[in-house]
């Protein structure tokens, strides 16, 4: 079967509805952009998120970060721990381009108009050097000018592009994914949408719907990408909604990343970097204003509201990440295989039958 998203297969995630693209992008203003490489043992990218269309030159955003666990990098973290400000485009990319990226997101602050120049980017990286020959994976400038130029709204690449191309999940291809969900609260609609990057997970954990996927598709039914684990993997969430949040709130949803990611079987092992960063488009912090100025702020005691939401979008997000990736093969012949999508409907709608 080709790659299908999960909800193309027939099931969902959840009970809430989802934007019309089932994307970040259903927030009004937030794009993605990919570079996806891909050349003889290599197997890597970059994925940009941006809110305002990408105009980030005098218009920051409400932001809050919080680490699951801290076996990884995210970079200008403690910037937003300190300010809850959102000032550059969000990466993801693969922990050896970490560095690499950092400097050429501060050179594109600097050359790309729409861009506030700042020399504190958000970058997080998810480590694919399984598939990727780390002497030989690099990106130019052009690479990540050409991700941010492109990036765009609608429906967005899934699976194996930018920063996921070389990722794996579950022990089976991993990559980018993304969903949302509709909030509605005192007349008005809101949309809480998430992209993830997944590189994590044991085979024999996955969950999907509460059926144990990963035991009934195990080594037998799908060989893995390795004899022994290379890695215990990790995961990256932008979390974006057009909701009025003040970044401690913010703070607050990316917490709730964290249960998503535990519900398709995760547990954070002591070797994941599992970061999780949400941002609001409502408010826009003005960074010449000379004078105190007004936000809005969403009440506290309805925020579950928007946990709901945030749980049940980054979750199907990783699952989407399943779906559409497909099988890889990257340095040294290794292979990475995608999540078999025939017999995971066959389990999904059998369950009592299990493979």
């Amino acid at each position: 079967m080709k790659k299908k998203r999960f909800r193309e297969l027939g099931f969902k995630i959840g009970k809430l509805k989802t934007g019309k693209f089932n994307a970040i992008t259903d927030v009004k203003g937030v794009v993605v952009g990919h570079k996806t490489i891909i050349k003889k043992d290599v197997s890597s990218g970059l994925t940009v998120i941006m809110p305002n269309n990408g105009q980030l030159s005098g218009s920051h955003f409400p932001a809050g970060f919080y680490s699951f666990n801290g076996t990884g990098e995210f970079t200008g973290s403690h910037w937003l721990e300190e300010t809850g400000t959102l000032v550059t485009p969000i990466i993801f990319t693969g922990s050896h381009l970490l560095g690499l990226t950092h400097h050429y997101l501060s050179l594109a602050t600097r050359r790309i108009d729409k861009l506030e120049p700042f020399s504190i980017g958000v970058v997080g990286e998810t480590w694919d050097g399984w598939l990727s020959d780390l002497e030989k994976t690099t990106l130019s400038y052009q690479d990540l000018e050409e991700a941010i130029l492109s990036a765009g709204s609608g429906q967005i690449a899934e699976g194996n592009v930018g920063g996921g191309t070389g990722m794996i999940c579950y022990e089976f291809k991993g990559g980018i994914g993304t969903s949302s969900r509709v909030v509605e609260f005192d007349g008005e609609k809101y949309i809480i949408g998430a992209i993830v990057q997944t590189n994590m997970g044991r085979r024999e954990d996955l969950k999907i719907n509460n059926l144990e996927i990963g035991k009934i598709l195990n080594s037998d039914k799908v060989a893995l990408p390795w004899q022994t684990p290379a890695n215990n993997g990790s995961l990256l969430v932008t979390i974006a909604t057009d909701a009025p949040l003040t970044a401690q709130q913010c703070k607050r949803i990316s917490k709730r990343g964290a249960i998503a990611m535990a519900r398709t079987g995760a547990i954070g092992e002591g070797g994941s970097g599992d970061f999780f960063l949400t941002f609001s488009t409502a408010n826009s912090y003005q960074y010449d204003a000379e004078k105190p100025y007004s936000i809005k702020m969403f009440p506290s005691e309805e925020l579950d509201l928007l946990f709901e939401g945030a749980v049940e979008a980054v979750e199907e997000a990783i699952i989407n990440s399943l779906c559409m990736a497909q099988t890889i093969e990257g340095q040294k012949g290794r292979k990475a295989y995608q999540l078999p999508l025939s017999k995971l409907k066959d389990i999904l709608e059998f369950p009592q039958n299990k493979y």
